[in-house]
């Protein structure tokens, strides 16, 4: 492999995308969350989903769930505006919901989303929807757990790009098709199942 760019801006996808495998499969949480975060504010991985499925990992590494869910509600009110690619973290969010902190019924409505979602993520959400709507008429959770998944802010993002003391570089290549299958979607479902 060659010396990587200079500057983190310069960095291909892939770079990055090694580097947060590296520190997930070594259970390093804390690297992962700055890598990932170091991917989102110089490598442009704010606009697609795999950045946010690292935060996720990386949060799920550090028995934090919640902060899981706050990972994928901060891309979806700022970042991630197109539709199919905002119904893989609206998937990612229900599971969380149903599977880590244990509010089915508040999981339903992602799931939903998920569904209207590209074909190769409708299958696996309705098949979720599925399982988490039985699970909602058994759950005894009567108190939300989470808050409604947050629409996309494009007034509140230009605000928080105005206001940044570190620019957020854009993505350096094209980004991947609206909902195509990220790069590290079977990574993060297999993580994120297996604790």
């Amino acid at each position: 492999m060659g010396v990587p760019p200079d500057s983190a801006a310069e960095r291909p996808t892939s770079w990055w995308r090694e580097r947060c495998l590296e520190l997930l499969d070594a259970g390093d949480w804390y690297g992962l969350y700055r890598k990932a975060m170091a991917w989102r504010v110089s490598g442009g991985g704010s606009f697609t989903p795999d950045a946010w499925l690292m935060d996720v990992c990386s949060a799920l590494l550090h028995h934090q769930p919640k902060t899981a869910i706050r990972c994928c509600d901060m891309a979806l009110s700022v970042w991630i505006e197109r539709p199919g690619d905002r119904a893989v973290l609206r998937l990612v969010r229900g599971l969380l919901i149903a599977d880590h902190v244990g509010d089915p019924l508040r999981a339903v409505g992602d799931l939903k989303f998920a569904v209207h979602g590209p074909d190769w993520l409708a299958a696996r959400a309705a098949h979720e929807l599925e399982r988490v709507t039985e699970e909602a008429i058994r759950s005894r959770v009567k108190k939300p757990r989470v808050t409604p998944s947050p629409d996309f802010d494009a007034v509140y993002r230009d605000l928080i790009l105005s206001q940044s003391s570190e620019p957020i570089s854009p993505p350096m290549e094209p980004l991947p098709v609206d909902g195509a299958v990220p790069s590290l979607w079977d990574t993060a479902m297999n993580h994120l199942q297996r604790l």
